[in-house]
């Protein structure tokens, strides 16, 4: 029996383990510190992290160039950026005064890679840019909010909550109350059947079927509990590492529409967060 919580147990630390936290400004841009300048962030999949990276370049050369009003040819963006031409060279080349601020690389389930490029770009290239320091590029080490790990140590979920996950973060509390509740449950079963097989007057056959019942509700409890011991590793994991939710409900907001072949134009868009 204890072979098998032990195994239950590291089964689930594994599994939190191989989750990926990504950087906040994957989900939300930093604002800049002045209103010279912007924040834009593209990502590109590809077989390799070099490819994905170079076309997530040529994206925000190409994006940035069509928001500020000046489009750009896609083929010379792609000719420039494989060349291995740096920031300073690109921006100068296509009169798009960009700066790279962040990157960060996704290894994904099926073996390709996925690189987001965080870049600050002014809005005219008569501006000269004030790039910050922006310390979260550093991903392993964000999100790690002591707050919402100390409230999941006293209330499973509520951390989660905090971060606006609220559907995990119930789940998460229903799912401990109920193993407890369980586990308790056949603890106590158990114990009843064990007060049957204490009494004097009770026959050898009650005291057999006493016996295998308590036998089993006692392996219960104990196997019901490890997995509630699982689940609140767990979630205290989630706690700790779990981006937040910046937005919630419906908002609509202005955006380039871009299809296939790179023909981009203004829209509007409806976005659903839960």
């Amino acid at each position: 029996m204890r072979k098998l919580l032990l195994s239950a147990l590291l089964i689930v630390v594994a599994v939190a383990a191989s989750a990926q936290t990504k950087p906040q400004w994957i989900y939300k841009l930093p604002k800049a510190k002045n209103n010279t300048y912007r924040f834009v962030m593209e990502s590109a999949v590809a077989n390799s992290e070099n490819e994905a990276r170079t076309q997530s370049i040529a994206r925000v050369f190409q994006q940035t160039g069509n928001r500020l009003g000046q489009p750009v040819n896609t083929a010379e963006i792609n000719n420039a950026v494989q060349r291995g031409d740096n920031f300073a060279v690109l921006s100068s080349t296509f009169n798009i005064p960009t700066n790279k601020v962040c990157e960060w690389t996704e290894r994904l389930p099926n073996g390709t890679y996925r690189v987001y490029v965080l870049c600050q770009v002014a809005e005219s290239a008569n501006i000269k840019m004030d790039a910050p320091a922006y310390n979260e590029c550093n991903v392993n080490q964000e999100f790690k909010d002591g707050n919402a790990l100390l409230k999941s140590m006293f209330i499973p979920g509520l951390g989660q909550i905090g971060k606006r996950h609220y559907v995990e973060g119930t789940l998460s509390l229903l799912g401990e109350a109920g193993l407890v509740g369980a586990g308790t449950f056949c603890y106590l079963s158990a114990h009843n059947k064990l007060d049957v097989m204490r009494s004097e007057d009770v026959s050898y056959a009650d005291f057999s079927r006493a016996r295998d019942d308590y036998n089993r509700l006692r392996d219960a409890s104990y196997v019901i509990w490890g997995a509630a011991a699982g689940l609140y590793v767990y979630n205290l994991f989630r706690a700790f590492t779990m981006q937040p939710k910046y937005t919630d409900g419906i908002s609509f907001s202005p955006v380039i529409l871009q299809d296939e072949r790179a023909v981009t134009a203004p829209g509007v868009a409806m976005r659903i967060n839960f």
